[in-house]
Formats: C-alpha cells, structure tokens, sequence
C-alpha cells in the first residue's frame, strides 16, 4: 500500500480516463533520493487493469546505459503481440500496435539512465504529441545531473502533468512501521523513526529492516536505538548514487555531512574547497536529490552518518580534523570544536588539550558530566603518561566521573596524587571526592588523607601558591580532616572527634565550608556514640542546613550526615525540604551518583516520618537502578536501604543486597547489618538462637567502633525478644533495659518509645504494660505513626486489657497502619482485630435476653423496625428499645454491625 501518493494516483487516474477518450498524456514523476519512485510506477500495473489499459513497464539503469536501445527492447519484451524479435529501432510501430482497442500505458523509471538510442526513439514517437490513447509515465531523480541531458529535456518538456514524491509524515512513518511489526508502534519509538528517517521511504523500509533484524521491540525504550541504525542497503545506495554525482558535488555533500548544523556557506567552502557559485549549485542539486534540507543541513542524523562513513577513513579523520580548526577559528562552541577533534585518532598541538578541556567544562555547566568525562579521556591520550598536566586533567576527569562512575573517580585522584608536586593541590584533589561514595580499604585511603593533612601543617606559609590564602589553606585542611574522621575506626580519632565536639559549644563556627563540613562530622560522630542529647544535635544540624544551598555539589562533602542526624533525631521535616529542593537540581545536571544519595536519604527520612510504604517504594527504584547501572551502592546509601529493608519487615531483600555488596565485610556499619538481617531471617524460620547470635554479633561490631546509639540498630532489643522466646526472661529484660538506658540519655522520642516497647514484650505481668503504656504515651510525641501502630498492637495483646480497651487499641493501630502505608502490619492487626471481635461478640451475645436477640436476629436479617414489630406482634417502642439495649451490650454503633456481631451465637430455640 501506498502512502501520501495521493496527489500522484490522482494524476494517473486522470491520465488513463483521458487515454480511455482517445487522448495522449505524458505523466512525470519526480522525487529525492529513495522517495518511492518504482513503487509507485510498479502500482499503476493495477491501476491499468481497472481502466483496462495494456502496460507495457521497463526500468533504465547505470549498468545497462551502454546498451542500444536498452530501454526499447525491455518495452518490446513485456508486448504480448510483439515479442522478443520486434526491431528495436521500430518502436512507433511497436507503439500502434501493441494495444489495439484500448489504452496503452507505458512506463519508463529512472529515464535519466535511458540508453542514447531508445531516448531518440522516445522523442521520434512524442515529436507529433504524445500518441492518442496512450499514457507514457516516465521517472526521474531530482537534481540528477544527467536529467540536463538535452535530448532528456526534451522528453521532459512533452509532459502534460508532473508529481513530486514528497516525503512521509509521521502518520504514515507510524503505519509503515506497524505495518512492518504487525502490531501497535509506540509512539516515542515512531516518533524516533520519522526523525531518523526524515520521511524518507527509502530510510524508514532501511530502519525498520535493521530494526527488526536486531529484535528491537517498536517500544518507547528503543526509541533512542533506532538513530544509531546504520542500514546496509541505504548506505549501498547512497554510495551508487554519489558515485554518478560530479566532483563537487560529492565534496559538498561530504562536507555538509561532517559539519552537520555549522555547515555556514563560508565553512562549507573553505572545507569542501568550492567556491561560492559552485558550492551553491552542489547544494541545490543535493537539496533536489532530497539529501540536504531547506535549511541547507543533511536530512535526519542516520543519513547525515551515512554520508560521513562513505569517505575512506583517513579521509574522513582529516576533513573531521579541518572543521575542528575552522570552526575553532570561526568562533563556534568548545563542545561543537570537540565532538569533531573527538573523531580525530591523532590529535596535534597544544591547543587540542584546551580545546577539549574547555569542552569539558561547557558539558559539566549544562548538566553532561559523562559528555565531559569523554572529552577529557581523549584529551588525557594526548599528554604525556607523567607531568602536571597530566595530574591536572586526571582530577577534572575525576571531578565529572564522581557524579556516574565514583570508583573511577577515587582511581584517577589516585593516580594524580604522585604526579603534584605541591600538597595544596594535592590536599585540593582530594577534597574533591564524597567521603560518602569512598571505599575505605581501596589504594590505603585513610593513610593517604592523613599523609596529606600531615603534609598540608607542615607546608610553611612561603610555599603556599599565591592563589591559596592563608584562610583558604586553612578551610581545605578542615575538610580533609573532616573526610579523615568520617572514614576513621581509629580510636585515638574518636577521642579526638569527641573532644572537638565539646568544644563546640552552642555556637559553632559555620561560616567557611570547611568548617561547617567539620562541624558535621562531629555531630554525626556523636550521634553514632550517643556522647550528646537528641535535642542538641538536632539544632546544630538545623543550623547547618541553614547555611548550606541545596545544591548536588554538596553530596560530595560530609555534610549529608547532617540529613542523618536530623533525621534520627525526631526532626525529618527539615531534612525532607533540603532534599525536595536538591533532588530536581541533581536530575536537571545529570548527577546520577549524587541523586542516589539524594533518594535514598529522602527514603531514610521517610521512615523515620513514619511512612514505611514511601520508604520501601523509594529503597527499591534505588535497588533496581542499582541492578541496571555499571557499579554498586555507595555504603551510606546501602545502610539506609538495608535498615528499610529490615524496619519494613522484607530482612530477606536486606540480607540479599547486603551480602554481594564487596564492602560487606569491611565496612564495619554494613557487617552488622548484615547481621542483623540474618538473625531477622534465622528469627523468621522458627530459630531463635541462631538468630540471638546474629544479633549480639551485629551488636558487638558496633560496640568495636564506638557506636552505642540505639537508632543507628537496636540490635539489643532484638536480641531481648529472641531471649523472650528461649524463656530466658532475666537475660531478655536486660537487653532491653540496655536499650531504655541508652535510647533516654539520647532523648528522641522514636528510638526510646521503640525500645520501651520491646521491654513491655518481654516483662511479665502489669509492669509489662504498664511499660508498653509508657511507650505508646512517648511515641504520640514522635513523628512516626508507623511505631504508635506497632506500640499499640503490642499493647492491645496483653493478657491484662479487658475487651473494650482491647477493641479500641486494635481499632487505632489499623487505622495508623493503613493511613502509614504499611500494609504488612494492618493485615496482622487487622486479624487480631477480626479475632478480638468476634470473641467480643459470642461473650457480649450471652448477655442478650431471649426477646433482645430474637429481635437482633431479625433486624440482622434485614428487616425493617415495623416488620419485626408486625411478626413478633410488639410495638415498634419496644423493638427500637432491644435494640438500643442490643448494641449496648454488643458494643456496636448501629443496625449494620449486627450480622457480624452475631455470627458465631446460637440461635434461641423459639426462632
């Protein structure tokens, strides 16, 4: 089927009802470069037999132009009548009788390869006018050089009528390709394709081949793949068609391609080496032949690459390695100048680098770090393996990797390091890279940033390069020790951090990003060591928010701890505004590192919020993109996704991330984690002491470190409940003491009201409830829902709650549960709530009289006050009033609740 021809079937269709009326017509089509010229002349075979027209076809080649009457004899062939041993140069007489009685229709494509001889044939025929009854319908490529061939115009001069094949709309790109597929085309799949194409026939029947060849599924996630096809059988006729173009055609059509949007007359000049008028003209006859827009660009990016690889290599490296320099000398932008020194294998001159580095920095300014990054690896192919410009490329390299690939990152400042010379840039390189994504164990990172800060004290202030001040000198030292702390297990480190700490005071010094990142450190290190109340570090960490933009940058200093900490300490509010203002930031720059850490914070945040659905929806689109992308979590991000994991009761998809990740082992955060989620999974298969095991082992790798805060993992409350369930109740209130002492010196609300929960668990009797009332009393106080629904489960269970309270507790927890997003904990609620009322009902039911429940019976039913009043033969007064006396006694709003509040209760033998 045919598509947007309909302009030129119509000239057909008019040209043989004209022929039916004894009438002559010469029909031209013309049409670009793979425009669908043949299909539609192969279509009029069709055509001519509803009008009952004779067709007589042949088609005129390159290879066949040096025969003699080439053309003739293909028509004679294709004549019934006549046959293969008809003269050749009889073709009038072979015109007259060939289709006695009814129209003839003679096609010719591409008839600006017609042999010489049967082109004076065709003019001998048409000298009187086209012959009555017959339709000559002859094809030519636009801006063919050969359609100037006299004897070819004045064929072209007969013509009655003439279509020009335009190219395909989106519509029918769209149906092509669904035509091609035989199912339904996405639409940004089909809009990749019409784009690609620019509508050619040619290059959409060229694509979609390749595409399905390649299995590529016509899916919006394919879009993107469809632009990097490069169709053989396209680039085959694009390099027979250049072959027949003239010199200077070819050389403006190459160049075109290798300029792409800058193909501005003057460059397209000077690279192609033509001069004005006849670069005009080699544009005009590419723009005919539908190579090359109005705008004066190639068509769709495909063909544009198409015509670039159809130079030799060598050559196309030097015309790639021209138009660098004259766009360079033109002004143009540094990324425009590099994508073509890209192409270059061998780059000369100084100004290479710069040029590339300049790229570079455009790319980071735009939001293209891995763009950046590939200028810069080919600029670093073009210096010396030793040096300082060497050094200095490796940390911009760095610098652009840290937001996509941060193990390169941390590998390429390494490699730096040795080759500065002066320890302020060293110090300056290194300040460069997120404690957050480092990997403590890789090239002896801990040695190397007390190496450099040792290095950068010494350093007397006459050595110190005139661009550093001395305020600056001191700001870097304050962030490498601030790197140093967060990376440290050392304890000399952690007496030191706590010393500074107090040092602080209620005013810390916050103005320099130096100090704000030491002030940071040290707040989290007094998290972590529970060495300072909730409220205190709660408002040190709200001040330095304040002061810190909320800019993706700033995921590469220490200062995230400070979301940590506000987080943990009962104020997510906070947290979750710095971090809804950074993340759209980081999406719009292209930081993919950075807006991991960025979601799995905010997912952190939402969990201490008290909205566990939110958090486990966030921590597994971080998983997967984790899955998808080239390396794994950075350990602050797999902590939070972990303790997620664990809170929301999945410790199986915990252990999972946890025990491939290849920092397990080394990091001692994550090795107790991983405990932890093995003791939950040994606690799930009915294992209590294995799992008790696990978690006193999570608990005494924190103990190693100095991390004695319950928020971080209240490892000895799960410990309690797995001595709960061996029966050793002395051992299990302990633990959970031990939790209590530590979560009060804290002050939070949420880790003290979970840890007193835990002790109401394990403690018999009324001092068990009486501590979980305690807990529930703390957690109203807090911000998370989601642990008021577990306190008051945990509280409704008591053997000690009458029925009422029981309900009512059961009632709130469900209702938290669901308005939480914690589907897991409302299904368990919600079956002890189901439990708690029927036996509420059975037990309330015995209270009922015989007259109550033959009337609650009946009202149960469905029927109405008056029906029961009608078949009991009582007043209606006195039906409203058992049943007023009824849901009394059943502990029921209304009418309604009867059915359910009465199954199970036998019925009166009177019924």
């Amino acid at each position: 089927m045919l598509w947007e021809r309909e302009t030129a079937t119509a000239a057909a269709e008019a040209a043989l009802r004209r022929a039916a009326r004894g009438r002559g017509s010469l029909l031209l089509v013309e049409g670009a470069l793979g425009a669908g010229k043949s299909a539609f002349l192969d279509s009029l075979t069709s055509l001519s037999d509803r009008h009952g027209a004779l067709v007589l076809a042949a088609h005129a080649s390159p290879s066949e132009e040096g025969f003699e009457y080439g053309v003739v004899g293909q028509l004679a062939d294709a004549c019934p009548p006549v046959g293969a041993g008809w003269p050749a140069d009889s073709f009038a007489a072979l015109v007259d009788v060939a289709a006695p009685g009814r129209p003839l229709v003679i096609t010719v494509d591409d008839l600006h390869w017609c042999d010489a001889a049967s082109l004076r044939a065709l003019l001998t025929v048409l000298a009187p006018g086209v012959p009555d009854g017959v339709v000559l319908v002859v094809s030519v490529l636009s801006g063919h050089v050969r359609v100037g061939r006299p004897r070819l115009r004045a064929v072209l001069a007969r013509a009655t009528s003439t279509v020009d094949l335009c190219p395909l709309g989106p519509r029918s790109v769209r149906a092509l390709a669904e035509a091609a597929y035989g199912t339904r085309v996405e639409e940004p799949f089909a809009r990749a394709l019409h784009t690609a194409s620019g509508g050619s026939p040619l290059m959409v029947h060229g694509l979609l081949d390749e595409a399905v060849y390649r299995g590529l599924a016509p899916a919006g996630a394919h879009a993107q793949a469809v632009a990097t096809l490069r169709p053989d059988r396209v680039r085959r006729r694009l390099a027979s068609y250049l072959g027949t173009q003239p010199a200077d055609v070819r050389r403006a059509a190459h160049a075109l391609a290798v300029l792409g949007t800058a193909a501005d007359p003057p460059l397209l000049d000077a690279l192609a080496g033509l001069t004005g008028p006849a670069r005009a003209r080699a544009v005009a006859s590419l723009r005919r032949s539908g190579l090359v827009g109005d705008d004066g660009s190639v068509l769709g990016s495909v063909l544009r690459d198409l015509l670039a690889e159809a130079l030799p290599a060598d050559q196309r490296s030097a015309l790639r390695g021209a138009a660098a320099d004259l766009l360079y000398r033109a002004g143009y932008p540094a990324e425009t100048v590099a994508e073509h020194l890209m192409a270059v294998p061998a780059l000369h001159g100084g100004r290479t680098v710069a040029l590339l580095r300049a790229a570079a920095d455009s790319a980071l300014h735009r939001g293209s770090p891995r763009n950046a990054a590939r200028y810069l690896r080919r600029a670093l192919v073009n210096v010396p393996s030793a040096g300082l410009e060497r050094a200095r490329l490796l940390v911009d390299l760095a610098t652009a990797e840290r937001s996509f690939a941060p193990a390169a990152s941390l590998h390429h400042v390494v490699e730096a390091l040795p080759l500065l010379h002066d320890a302020h840039e060293r110090a300056a390189a290194l300040a460069r890279l997120g404690p957050l994504y480092l990997d403590p164990a890789a090239f002896r990172i801990r040695s190397t940033f007390r190496r450099l800060i040792h290095d950068l004290r010494r350093c007397p202030p006459a050595e110190r390069p005139s661009t550093i001040s001395e305020e600056a000198d001191r700001d870097l030292l304050l962030r490498l020790r601030a790197r140093a702390y967060v990376l440290s297990t050392d304890d000399r480190d952690a007496h030191a951090m706590l010393s500074a700490f107090q040092g602080l005071g209620p005013d810390p010094a916050t103005r320099t990003p130096g100090e704000r990142e030491m002030a940071a450190s040290l707040i989290h290190h007094a998290l972590v060591t529970n060495s300072a109340p909730a409220r205190r570090l709660g408002a040190l960490a709200a001040r330095l928010l304040q002061r810190e933009p909320a800019a993706p940058d700033r995921i590469h200093t220490v200062l995230p701890l400070a979301l940590n900490v506000l987080a943990a300490t009962g104020h997510p509010g906070d947290a979750a505004a710095w971090l809804h203002a950074a993340a759209p930031a980081a999406a719009r720059q292209g930081a993919e590192a950075e807006l991991v850490v960025i979601r799995a914070t905010q997912a952190l945040v939402a969990l201490t919020a008290g909205r566990p659905g939110r958090a486990r929806r966030e921590a597994q689109t971080i998983e997967a993109a984790a899955e998808g992308g080239d390396g794994d979590l950075p350990p602050v991000c797999l902590a939070a996704v972990a303790l997620i994991a664990l809170d929301t009761e999945e410790p199986e998809r915990a252990e999972r991330l946890l025990a491939r990740h290849p920092l397990h082992a080394e990091d001692p955060q994550l090795t107790a984690l991983l405990h932890a989620a093995r003791g939950a999974l040994s606690a799930r298969g009915g294992d209590p002491r294995t799992a008790l095991h696990r978690f006193r082992t999570a608990g005494h790798v924190l103990e190693q470190i100095g991390w004695r805060n319950p928020v971080m993992l209240p490892w000895s409350g799960c410990a309690a409940l797995m001595h709960h369930r061996l029966g050793e109740d002395q051992e299990a209130v302990t633990a959970a003491r031990q939790d209590v002492e530590r979560a009060r010196a804290f002050g939070a609300p949420l880790p003290l009201g979970r840890a007193l929960g835990v002790l109401g668990r394990v403690t018999a009797g009324r001092a068990g409830t009486e501590r979980l009332e305690e807990s529930v009393a703390v957690l109203e106080q807090s911000s998370s829902p989601y642990e008021l629904s577990r306190a008051l489960h945990a509280l409704g269970g008591r053997p000690e709650q009458d029925p009422a309270r029981r309900l009512a507790l059961y009632r709130r927890a469900l209702e938290l549960a669901v308005d939480c997003g914690a589907p897991w904990l409302a299904d368990r609620v919600r079956r002890r709530l189901d439990d708690t009322r029927a036996e509420t009902a059975a037990s309330s039911a015995d209270h009922l009289t015989p007259s109550e429940r033959r009337v609650a019976r009946l009202a149960a039913s469905g029927l109405s006050n008056s029906a029961i009043s009608l078949r009991l033969g009582i007043s209606s007064r006195m039906v409203e009033r058992h049943l007023t006396q009824s849901y009394r006694k059943l502990d029921i709003p209304g009418k309604t609740h009867l059915p359910y509040a009465l199954e199970g209760v036998p019925a009166e033998p009177a019924e």
